[in-house]
C-alpha cells in the first residue's frame, strides 16, 4: 500500500501528537507517584513520631506506676508502723492511767490520813499557852477540813500547818503588852496584860487592886493566880509591868514562871 506524501505527513503529525500526549501522561503519573510517595513519607514520619510519643507516654506512665507502687508500699509500711506505734501508745496510756489512778487513790488516802493527824492537833493547841488559841484552833480545823474535802493538796496543808506551828514558836521570842479584860471572881476587870514569850503572863487592873499571874494546875491546865493579898508579889509584878510598858528604865526584873513538879 502506498501512501501519499500528505497522508504520510498527517500520519507523522498524528504519531507525534500521540507521543507527546503519552509523554505528558507519563510525567503526570510520575508527579502523582512522587506526590503519593511524599505523602506516604510524611504520614510515615508522622506515624513514627506518634509512635515515639506513644512509646514515651507509655514509658512515663510505666515509671509513674512504678513510683506510685513504691510510694504505696512505703506509705503502707509507714501506716503499719503508725498503727503499731498507736497500739503501743494506747497500751502505755492504759498503763499510765492505771498508775495515775493508783497514785490518786494513794494520794486521797494520804490526804485523809494527814487531815486526821492535823485534826488531832486541836487539843494540843487548845491546851497550849493561852494566847490567840481560838484563832490557832480555827486555822487547824480549817486546814483539816479542806484536806478532807480535797480542796487543797497535801503539801499545801502540811506547809500551812507548819506555818501555824512557826507562829506559835515565834511567840517564845516576843514580849507584848495590851489592854483587855479578865474575869476575876466573877468580875469583868479592865486592865493591862503582859506576855513574856510563851512561858509567862501577868495582869494588872487599871486601878492596881487586882494583880494576877499565869500559872498551871497539877494536871497542866493554865489558870490565873491572884496575888492581890501578897504585897511583895504585887509590888514585883507591878514593877514588871512598868518595865514592859517602858515607864521606867530598862532593868532586870523577876517574872514568876510555873515549874512542873518533875522539873524541880
Amino acid at each position: 500500500m502506498k501512501f501519499s506524501l500528505l497522508t504520510k505527513l498527517c500520519l507523522c503529525l498524528c504519531l507525534t501528537g500521540v507521543f507527546a500526549g503519552a509523554q505528558e501522561t507519563v510525567e503526570s503519573v510520575r508527579r502523582q507517584i512522587k506526590a503519593v510517595e511524599a505523602e506516604t513519607a510524611r504520614e510515615k514520619s508522622m506515624h513514627d513520631a506518634e509512635k515515639k510519643r506513644h512509646a514515651e507516654f507509655v514509658e512515663v506512665g510505666r515509671k509513674k506506676v512504678q513510683a506510685l507502687a513504691t510510694q504505696n508500699k512505703t506509705l503502707k509500711a509507714e501506716i503499719d508502723s503508725l498503727k503499731a506505734e498507736i497500739k503501743n501508745l494506747a497500751e502505755a496510756r492504759q498503763k499510765t492511767a492505771g498508775t495515775i489512778k493508783y497514785f490518786e487513790n494513794r494520794k486521797a488516802k494520804y490526804n485523809e490520813s494527814l487531815a486526821k493527824v492535823i485534826d488531832s492537833l486541836v487539843p494540843v493547841f487548845e491546851s497550849d499557852f493561852p494566847y490567840r488559841n481560838e484563832e490557832t484552833v480555827t486555822s487547824i480545823k480549817e486546814i483539816a477540813n479542806q484536806l478532807h474535802k480535797s480542796l487543797i493538796e497535801a503539801d499545801d496543808g502540811l506547809n500551812r500547818t507548819l506555818e501555824v506551828f512557826y507562829d506559835r514558836i515565834r511567840l517564845g521570842y516576843t514580849t507584848e503588852v495590851w489592854n483587855g479584860f479578865l474575869q476575876v471572881d466573877a468580875r469583868n476587870v479592865a486592865g493591862k496584860f503582859m506576855r513574856y514569850g510563851a512561858v509567862a503572863a501577868i495582869f494588872v487592873s487599871n486601878d492596881g487592886n487586882d494583880v494576877l499571874w499565869l500559872t498551871r494546875t497539877d494536871k497542866g491546865a493554865y489558870k490565873w493566880k491572884n496575888v492581890s493579898d501578897d504585897l511583895a508579889m504585887r509590888t514585883v509584878l507591878k514593877d514588871v509591868m512598868k518595865v514592859a510598858e517602858g515607864k521606867t528604865a530598862p532593868r532586870l526584873v523577876t517574872i514568876p514562871v510555873f515549874i512542873p513538879a518533875e522539873a524541880k
